[in-house]
């Protein structure tokens, strides 16, 4: 890990110490206005609904993750400390087993795997070619996913979909090109000559890490989004009652879209957290599917809903989409609820860039004008009804320095990938905001956090 390696190097100037720093919220933007906080969006709290009056109030939650070993039997589980964060917002404890999964790695002192889990296939096997001639790489299986349900009040509940598309990839293309160098395994030879922490920082940012990102963009994209939005298709009908046992606890994407399409009614809200990479995947099919002219299962999740995106990919990765011919068509619904993504940014995270400047830059640049140009709110709106999507930016800090004495440079891996583990954010992203704060008037969710709200300059 990252932090390994520049506690070594700073440990050796000073004496280490931990410190903690609350959560400051920075901005939070709104693409629709030139004006700094003056942002909203609804919250996972408000996007609760029910079927009829007697219902209890439901949220289904899809969440991806983004780059980096999921399965890291060191770390938690995938969305373990949203769902911890969440229950806690309201005075809820969660036992230490609850949410294991048939998917994720089984951990110490879990002694069964639990969760209502199924397997998201190809259909048929999907072939690539290699490098080496006449050498090919085949994938079959591409998601596994769990169901895992928080009830934190009488009449309100949490149905979180858990995504682990990783282990799949890794085992049938990855493994075979950098999977000889990593650190795990019975077979470390190249590992093993390298000092520990290096070999650490390699795992973590390359073998399991950058690999990720670079065969997104190349084919193998193509069945990662076949494989989230399989995923997709199944959570649908298994919000609708025809549950994952029911599925067969396995079933080719293709055909739980076509299924998905043709049964799903009117199912609760769906919202969407990503992570990292996952901001990317999920941007890159939802504009798919926004723009496609069709009208299916994936349109009616969508919309109306908000997508939450922790550190997103979508400039940086979006160097990788450039083409000499259109990427995708403009959107043209304007009958249908258009999502609202909100993009939370750690402002010290290397890998992050705000998505509202990113997109006022390139659409000034159509029209000639240089960047960071001030757009007026005709021309958001525009941009906004073009990508079919509402966007908000939220500029947070809460990375802590590696050691007191270094206040200026924080932990980049906590920047990167910490956000919930953030009290503040968890209940920022259940109630929502309003004017660019916490909207805490309505929502039940909420902890005695010391959350500092103050307007920085970009």
């Amino acid at each position: 890990m990252w932090r390994f390696f520049l506690i070594l190097f700073v440990c050796s100037l000073s004496a280490c110490a931990s410190t903690k720093n609350n959560l400051d919220i920075l901005q939070i933007n709104s693409l629709a206005s030139a004006n700094s906080n003056d942002g909203h969006f609804k919250g996972l709290e408000a996007l609760a609904d029910s079927a009829n009056a007697e219902t209890t109030k439901r949220i289904n939650i899809f969440y991806l993750h983004g780059i980096g070993r999921t399965e890291d039997p060191s770390e938690p589980p995938l969305g373990r400390t949203f769902m911890r964060g969440v229950a806690n917002a309201y005075d809820l404890e969660i036992a230490g087993n609850t949410l294991a999964s048939r998917c994720g790695v089984k951990t110490e002192g879990e002694m069964e795997m639990r969760g209502e889990f199924i397997e998201i296939t190809a259909g048929e096997t999907v072939t690539y070619h290699t490098v080496v001639p006449g050498v090919q790489l085949s994938l079959d299986r591409l998601v596994c996913m769990d169901r895992q349900t928080l009830k934190v009040k009488p009449d309100l509940e949490y149905v979180v979909y858990r995504i682990f598309w990783d282990e799949f990839f890794w085992n049938s293309i990855q493994m075979a090109h950098v999977g000889q160098d990593d650190n795990e395994g019975d077979v470390t030879t190249l590992a093993d000559l390298r000092r520990k922490y290096n070999r650490r920082l390699k795992d973590q940012m390359v073998n399991f890490g950058f690999s990720d990102a670079i065969m997104y963009l190349g084919p193998a994209g193509q069945q990662i989004r076949d494989a989230i939005r399989g995923a997709m298709c199944s959570a649908a009908l298994d919000a609708e009652g025809y549950s994952f046992e029911k599925q067969g606890n396995s079933i080719s994407a293709q055909r739980a879209c076509t299924q998905a399409t043709d049964q799903y009614g009117q199912a609760n809200q769906f919202a969407f957290i990503s992570e990292s990479l996952g901001s990317k995947i999920t941007f890159d099919l939802m504009r798919e599917a926004l723009t496609d002219g069709r009208k299916t299962i994936i349109d009616k999740m969508i919309a109306g809903s908000e997508i939450y995106m922790m550190a997103n990919q979508l400039a940086l990765l979006s160097l990788g989409d450039l083409s000499k011919g259109p990427v995708s068509a403009a959107y043209n619904d304007p009958s249908s609820p258009r999502p609202k993504i909100v993009a939370l940014s750690e402002v010290n995270d290397f890998l992050t860039y705000e998505i509202n400047p990113f997109f006022e830059n390139l659409w000034a640049l159509r029209n000639g004008a240089p960047k960071n140009s001030k757009l007026d709110a005709a021309t958001r709106a525009t941009i906004s009804q073009t990508l079919g999507f509402d966007f908000v930016d939220i500029r947070v800090e809460f990375a802590d320095p590696i050691v007191s004495v270094f206040k200026d440079f924080v932990d980049p891996l906590q920047a990167h990938a910490k956000h919930v583990a953030e009290p503040g954010i968890i209940e920022l992203m259940l109630c929502g905001a309003q004017s660019g704060e916490i909207r805490e008037s309505g929502c039940d969710a909420g902890q005695e956090n010391d959350i500092e709200q103050k307007d920085k300059k970009s």
